[in-house]
């Protein structure tokens, strides 16, 4: 996790790290402190924002690679694992995705 995703949701009001959490099905106890709801944040921010194609089913794996015009290796069609790592690798650079992540983010707290 970059310590500038980590900054950003750091900041966040009780209510927007409610309404993430919300947004992305995870669960939390409510009545909830705020220490506890980033906490929940932060655990599930990498399979939320980061890799959030390992949590993708085959249909949506593939079809991700085909719009990438990337070519499903022959034989993967139906190993998850495989597709796994083949968006993975077709994934942008990790910098740049740091960077546009940190932008969502930003942009999500201002439209909240």
């Amino acid at each position: 996790m970059s310590l500038t995703c980590y900054l950003a949701y750091n900041k966040w009001h009780e209510t927007e790290l409610e309404r993430w959490l919300s947004d992305h099905d995870v669960p939390y106890p409510t009545p909830a402190d705020r220490k506890d709801l980033q906490n929940l944040v932060k655990d599930n921010w990498q399979s939320a924002v980061e890799s959030p194609y390992a949590n993708w089913d085959l249909d949506r794996l593939q079809k991700y690679l085909v719009n990438q015009g990337t070519q499903i290796k022959q034989g993967t069609e139906d190993n998850k694992d495989a597709l796994v790592e083949q968006v993975k690798s077709t994934w942008k650079d990790t910098a740049h995705d740091s960077h546009s992540v940190y932008g969502n983010v930003r942009d999500y707290v201002f439209d909240s």
